[in-house]
């Protein structure tokens, strides 16, 4: 049985890396194409958004980029015929018979590139350029990525294709150019971005920004200073104080607004009488915890636009110093819960808590050298990051928010490690015991 191009593509979509959708029962609803990206009696490439069902009525959309051509190549997804439905195949079937997936298709990428470099407007799509790039050099795709895909071009522009599309500002896009608006040096220029409407709403298609020639992924770099016993709280401190610039520029950019605590705290300890339930090492301590988060209650907690997946893998150390990525937030979050404001604290934690797992690549992670490491590597960040010589002066109500969100993190941890690498578990534990510790030896004095 010869299978449909609309078959075809659905296979190639829900085989993909970028694909969330695997194990919840997805089903194609329906297939939307944009106008053309290039246009050519040889080639043609559009933007095609995949409508996807979920068995809770739920639905999601996924950005995939097409190619035509007359011949088979590289990416070769498709044979349509001549009499298939203009509707689904763009109404190129007879001129342009073989459909590929255009970022396997190396003319097809280079010519989707360079139409990305520079404005312009259709129906359904729009280029926005806000600083003009050479975009002659090479281009490739960037084989790390799993959310989305990445194109590097020569090594002086990035192009970030968003795979799963949602209504609205894309946050990475939103952030990158307000912050460049800012004068903030510790991330990414922002060159400029596509734009797509489909069926009256606007979604972000694709960001272009600045490449970073040379970067070393944060994560790399604190593990294997961690496993050699280097020295990291210089790093530490340059990265605490990327971050305070980045929480000041948001702040004065984006709303600010007050939590309510009472539902903050009530979420966390829900959240951890779920996991005791799923991790029964988390029992013992979880009235101490409960009770930390309870005190969280009438407390004022001031809200911000953060970055929401703060951790190491979201840095890269450059030549010139840390660049933060990647402001999408947590990737199973929707994108209102991601533009909701947070407590800044959230983003400290989550770097504190990834320091702490950069001491799974020493030889011996609970012992001394790799708990002096941790300590001391926290402490240079938290204290760059508070413009303080000391966390001594960090306020009461600040330090239990702080380690609130700490202990959230970590129990977060303790059920992911326990689903997936069991013998890591006591890692996010043995944070949640010293915080009870802490809890105990106040409660004394």
């Amino acid at each position: 049985m010869t299978t449909s191009f609309p078959e075809q593509l659905w296979k190639h979509i829900s085989q993909a890396r970028w694909f969330a959708g695997k194990g919840r029962g997805a089903r194609p609803l329906a297939l939307h194409h944009l106008d053309w990206f290039v246009r050519r009696e040889d080639l043609a490439v559009r933007a095609s958004v995949a409508e996807i069902g979920f068995p809770d009525g739920s639905r999601e959309r996924y950005q995939i980029l097409l190619s035509h051509r007359a011949e088979r190549g590289e990416g070769f997804l498709h044979t349509t015929a001549p009499e298939d439905d203009a509707g689904v195949v763009g109404g190129v079937a007879a001129e342009l018979p073989h459909v590929h997936d255009a970022l396997k298709d190396p003319e097809a990428l280079r010519a989707l590139v360079v139409r990305l470099g520079s404005p312009a407007e259709t129906p359904t799509w729009t280029t926005t350029v806000v600083r003009p790039v050479d975009l002659s050099g090479d281009v490739k795709v960037f084989g790390g990525e799993q959310s989305n895909t990445s194109v590097m071009v020569g090594d002086v522009a990035m192009v970030k294709f968003f795979r799963r599309l949602e209504p609205g500002a894309n946050l990475d896009i939103a952030v990158h150019d307000a912050l460049a608006r800012a004068g903030v040096g510790s991330v990414a220029t922002l060159y400029g971005w596509a734009s797509g409407t489909l069926e009256g709403e606007q979604m972000d298609l694709a960001m272009l920004v600045e490449q970073l020639p040379g970067a070393h992924d944060g994560w790399d770099v604190a593990t294997r200073a961690a496993a050699s016993g280097e020295d990291f709280t210089s790093a530490a401190a340059d990265l605490g104080r990327a971050l305070a610039e980045i929480h000041r520029a948001l702040s004065d950019t984006f709303p600010t607004t007050v939590l309510p605590s009472e539902e903050l705290s009530g979420i966390m300890v829900n959240r951890l009488e779920a996991a005791a339930r799923e991790a029964s090492a988390l029992e013992p301590l979880v009235p101490a915890l409960a009770e930390r988060f309870r005190r969280l209650a009438g407390q004022k907690v001031g809200a911000q636009r953060v970055h929401g997946d703060f951790h190491l893998g979201q840095t890269l150390l450059t030549d010139e110093g840390w660049r933060i990525i990647d402001f999408e937030g947590e990737p199973l979050k929707t994108l209102t819960e991601r533009s909701e404001p947070d407590s800044r604290w959230r983003d400290v934690a989550g770097m504190l808590r990834s320091l702490a797992y950069a001491t799974s690549a020493c030889d011996d992670p609970r012992g001394e050298q790799a708990r002096a490491w941790q300590q001391a590597t926290q402490r240079a960040f938290l204290d760059a990051y508070l413009g303080q010589s000391s966390t001594r002066h960090l306020g009461p109500e600040d330090r239990a928010l702080l380690d609130a969100y700490v202990a959230d993190k970590a129990i977060y941890e303790v059920v992911y490690e326990n689903r997936n690498r069991p013998t890591w578990v006591d890692i996010p534990l043995q944070a949640l015991r010293s915080l009870v510790a802490d809890n105990n030896e106040e409660n004394r004095t």
